[in-house]
C-alpha cells in the first residue's frame, strides 16, 4: 500500500523524490566546490574526506558484487570474487586501471566459459 500526500498523484510524488534527491547531491557539491580550496590538502579534514570517499566507492563495489542485478546476478559469487581478487591484485602490481579493469573482466569471461 502506498500513501501519496493529499492532491498528489503516485506520479508526482516520485519527481518530488527525484526532485529533492538531486538537491541533496547538488548542495553537497556546492559546498564542496565553495570549501574545497579553502581546506589545506594535508590536513587531517582532507585525509577524512578521502576515506569517507573511498569508503563509498568500496560500499557501493561491494553491493554490486554480492547483490548484482540483470544478467550478473545468474553468475556465481565465487567467480564475481575471485574477478575483484584479480582487479585488486592487478591494480596494486600494475597500478593501472585499465589493467585491472581488463584482467578482471577477462578473468570473469574465462570462468564462465570454463565452469559454466
Amino acid at each position: 500500500m502506498t500513501t501519496t500526500t493529499p492532491g498528489m498523484s503516485e506520479d508526482s510524488s516520485i519527481w518530488v523524490l527525484i526532485g529533492l534527491a538531486c538537491l541533496g547531491t547538488a548542495s553537497w557539491r556546492l559546498l564542496g566546490v565553495v570549501i574545497g580550496d579553502r581546506i589545506p590538502k594535508d590536513s587531517i579534514w582532507s585525509e577524512w574526506i578521502n576515506a569517507v570517499a573511498y569508503a563509498m566507492v568500496a560500499g557501493v563495489m561491494m553491493l554490486i558484487v554480492v547483490f548484482p542485478t540483470g544478467v550478473m546476478a545468474s553468475s556465481a559469487l565465487s567467480w564475481r570474487l575471485v574477478a575483484l581478487a584479480v582487479a585488486l591484485v592487478l591494480m596494486m602490481v600494475t597500478r593501472s586501471f585499465m589493467a585491472s579493469v581488463i584482467g578482471s573482466v577477462l578473468s570473469f569471461v574465462v570462468m564462465s566459459y570454463v565452469f559454466a
